[in-house]
């Protein structure tokens, strides 16, 4: 074994997460025998290695996948995730595993903050002509979740969820459903119109015993899920649909239109406008925009499963200029931080980049006319004074003070107009 592992000894004195209390096999430990144990890679790592007291048990589980199940001691051991290939433990935990039994690790959390979930495989078969079904939630960005499984036309508001208000990070309890193939949709917890996850042909066998693990879209909000099937096939069931908004800030209140593929974003909506977020179909998309009533050529863009995005519009209506940026929805890793960003859609201003203050002190600079900066993590802040500024003046072009920044937060700072002319708007997106 490589020296660049720690010793067992010195992670289990550095255990980096407490693994979630439902469905986990807390059994008593066996000094012999054997456990069946297999990986399944719900994370935001490409893939992943599994050791068990420093020894490799599990190697390269891609995103999405499962492992097969593997035969290991049954006693109480340390378990380690590494990204695939890397000598480096991101994860240890002390597992107790049980002679004849076997378990499903669920490796979950956005990189720098990896997680797993261990499941008994345990649970009783259901009836003839049903199946047992339970939620697992690591999808803690997306918030808390009602989980449906319907026939395909039924309507959501007339419809009763298997699960509900499912909180990121726990699981829900087992509910007995009818066999057959439904239609699974996740929404925001009771609001039938936040939906965050539709597809069709999810089968569900007579016995069977089914948990269905929601993950986190890269956007933040959108969510994948898996079907796990206890001691058998892991089905992942991705998202169709990306989330598009359309940002307009054209010179002197020029109008702004734009769509993608089938669906509406804004139609003549005045500069400077922030549209909300609309469901749009993921994949390759035809992009149309006017301005001022006159139709731009039309673009392609190619928009992830799963992801938000921005339609920036900004410039002049005889010159106008457009860009697709994604946005990172995702809450901060950190419960005592929130998230800000500066979207620059001001005309006149190639020359003079942006740059954000917060309290007299430049967290985000250099931002480009059209463009929208990466974001930044802050300590929350209940009094602070935001600024937004650029080499073309010595006075602040916005300007914020006693402003409130909560943790877990995620904030926009917009800037429209003209250097002689600007104008700001502060918005809290999540």
């Amino acid at each position: 074994m490589s020296d660049s592992h720690l010793s067992k000894r010195h992670f289990l004195g550095l255990m980096a997460a407490v693994p979630l209390g439902s469905m986990v096999g807390c059994g008593g430990s066996s000094s012999s025998g054997e456990a069946s144990l297999r990986l399944v890679n719900a994370s935001g790592y490409a893939a992943l290695d599994l050791y068990l007291d420093d020894d490799l048990s599990i190697s390269s589980v891609a995103y999405g996948s499962a492992s097969s199940y593997t035969d290991v001691s049954a006693d109480t051991v340390t378990a380690a995730l590494t990204s695939a290939n890397s000598a480096t433990y991101l994860l240890s935990q002390s597992r107790t595993l049980d002679s004849d039994t076997k378990y499903t690790a669920v490796a979950y959390g956005w990189q720098g903050a990896l997680k797993s979930n261990l499941i008994e495989d345990s649970v009783d078969a259901a009836d003839s002509g049903k199946t047992k079904v339970t939620v697992l939630n690591t999808a803690s960005d997306a918030g808390t979740m009602d989980v449906y499984l319907t026939a395909s036309g039924d309507d959501l508001e007339a419809s009763t969820p298997v699960a509900s208000a499912v909180t990121g990070g726990t699981s829900s309890s087992v509910t007995s459903v009818t066999a057959g193939t439904y239609r699974l949709r996740v929404t925001a917890t009771e609001d039938t119109d936040d939906v965050r996850l539709d597809v069709s042909g999810v089968a569900l066998a007579s016995t069977g015993v089914v948990t269905l693990v929601l993950m986190p879209g890269p956007g933040g909000v959108l969510v994948h899920a898996l079907q796990l099937v206890q001691g058998g096939a892991v089905t992942a069931l991705y998202n169709t649909q990306a989330r598009v908004r359309l940002v307009g800030g054209v010179e002197g209140g020029a109008t702004v239109s734009a769509s993608v593929g089938d669906v509406s974003l804004l139609s003549g909506a005045p500069s400077p406008t922030i549209g909300s977020y609309k469901l749009v179909s993921a994949g390759s998309a035809t992009v149309n925009i006017s301005v001022a009533g006159s139709a731009l050529a039309a673009q392609t863009a190619t928009l992830e499963a799963g992801g938000d995005y921005t339609l920036l519009v900004s410039g002049t209506a005889a010159a106008p200029t457009s860009s697709m940026v994604k946005d990172d929805n995702r809450l901060p890793t950190s419960s005592s931080k929130f998230k800000l960003r500066l979207l620059n859609a001001m005309t006149g201003m190639s020359s003079y980049p942006l740059t954000l203050t917060v309290d007299y002190e430049a967290v985000l600079s250099d931002v480009a006319a059209g463009t929208i900066s990466a974001t930044v993590s802050l300590n929350a802040n209940d009094a602070a004074t935001m600024e937004v500024s650029s080499a073309l003046s010595s006075t602040p072009l916005y300007s914020l003070s006693d402003t409130a920044l909560v943790a877990q937060g995620i904030y926009t700072v917009f800037m429209f107009g003209t250097g002689t002319a600007p104008s700001g708007a502060l918005r809290k997106e999540r």
